[in-house]
């Protein structure tokens, strides 16, 4: 009898207390309205007011202490402000509120992996939530980009990496880590990483531009053709990108509609190196040295280090029959590209035209060793420029 008595005792308390609960909830989210509508009439002391009248009897509810320090913060009292936020820490660690507000102070702070781990503390919660969301976004990308600058790249794709478990369905995160992989070679991962940023924000461009450029590395050439175009089709303006859909179409011996694009990107571009260079390799490849030289010319102008218009100079003035100054055009190039397999092939021609079998012997060697190398032609003119200078700014 005495067992029934205290389980029907029991029963009956246990609504009293969802009860209790229940309007201390509603009671928190009426005094929170009511604090919000004064701080949106500016009046922050009066919404501090309501807030600490409702505190003095709910000590520790973590809504209204992150509240009130946020109102704190606005008025500079930080101490204050931390001292609320570790309360509302201690009666509820995974609060949304204080957790997202204790995340932007260590972001102001630049202290970007504790940052994180309030943020995702919320989203291990919440994935949609708003803040928390952004912050992890800025934080992730903030200590990314610090550890690129310290020349870490591996450690700037392990915080994105880990990020992408947390925001697994943004694109701005997808583009960059898909970015960073693709500029450490990492191209499977970066074309994962892109085409989910894709299906997610399918018209945005800079991931149209990003997915093209992996695209190129990998010498999907339609592809990245008909990415650039969509780019292209947004951002008609950008010398850059008609520069790289004229490689795309050279790739592709299209060499007329190369021609077009690399003019368009000058025309847009007038004071830059490479799509004069490109011109110049179209012309040069089809012998028109005449048209070749002024381009080459005015690549040199701006960059006497070009090595791909060095190497251009040479072998125009190797085929004119001017063995000398091919030499020294040559010499030239390879101090600045020594990797540059066509200026060594052609050196060692001109070397043999001047009667110095030794020195051509060598340099031909080195063109064979750096063709075996690139598995390229003998010869060919064709390559890309190792130490060319490149006006297109990384992306």
């Amino acid at each position: 009898m005495g067992l029934c008595v205290f389980l029907l005792s029991i029963a009956l308390f246990a609504p009293d207390q969802r009860a209790v609960a229940q309007e201390s909830a509603a009671g928190s989210a009426a005094v929170l309205r009511q604090a919000k509508v004064l701080e949106g009439k500016h009046q922050p002391e009066e919404a501090a007011r309501v807030l600490n009248s409702f505190l003095s009897t709910h000590a520790e509810d973590p809504d209204a202490l992150a509240m009130l320090a946020q109102i704190r913060l606005e008025q500079g009292d930080r101490s204050t402000a931390m001292d609320l936020l570790t309360r509302a820490l201690a009666s509820s660690p995974n609060s949304p509120a204080a957790n997202v507000t204790v995340g932007k102070l260590m972001l102001e702070e630049h202290r970007d992996p504790e940052a994180m781990d309030r943020f995702e503390t919320v989203l291990d919660v919440n994935l949609r939530d708003k803040d928390a969301r952004q912050g992890e976004l800025a934080a992730a990308t903030e200590l990314a980009m610090s550890a690129r600058r310290e020349g870490r790249a591996d450690a700037a794709l392990k915080v994105l990496e880990h990020a992408r478990t947390k925001l697994p369905d943004d694109p701005k995160l997808l583009l960059d880590l898909g970015v960073q992989a693709m500029e450490m070679g990492m191209l499977p991962d970066a074309t994962d990483a892109l085409e989910a940023a894709r299906k997610l924000h399918a018209d945005d461009p800079e991931i149209l531009y990003a997915l093209a450029r992996v695209e190129m590395e990998e010498l999907h050439m339609q592809p990245a053709e008909a990415d650039l175009r969509a780019y292209l089709a947004k951002r008609p303006e950008d010398a850059t990108a008609y520069f790289g859909l004229g490689r795309v179409l050279e790739a592709e011996q299209r060499s007329a509609d190369a021609k077009t694009e690399f003019e368009r990107s000058i025309q847009l571009q007038p004071l830059q190196t490479e799509s004069y260079y490109e011109l110049g390799q179209l012309e040069l490849q089809v012998q028109h040295d005449a048209q070749a030289a002024p381009l080459f010319g005015k690549v040199l102008a701006r960059d006497p280090n070009h090595g791909g218009a060095l190497t251009g100079m040479g072998i125009i003035a190797f085929r004119s029959k001017n063995y000398l100054q091919a030499e020294q055009y040559l010499a030239r190039a390879e101090k600045v590209a020594p990797n540059y397999q066509a200026a060594h092939y052609y050196r060692g021609l001109a070397l043999a035209r001047l009667g110095q079998k030794d020195a051509s012997q060598r340099e031909l060697q080195s063109a064979a060793a750096l063709d075996r190398k690139q598995q390229g032609p003998p010869g060919a003119v064709n390559a890309a420029p190792e130490a060319g200078t490149t006006d297109a700014p990384p992306r």
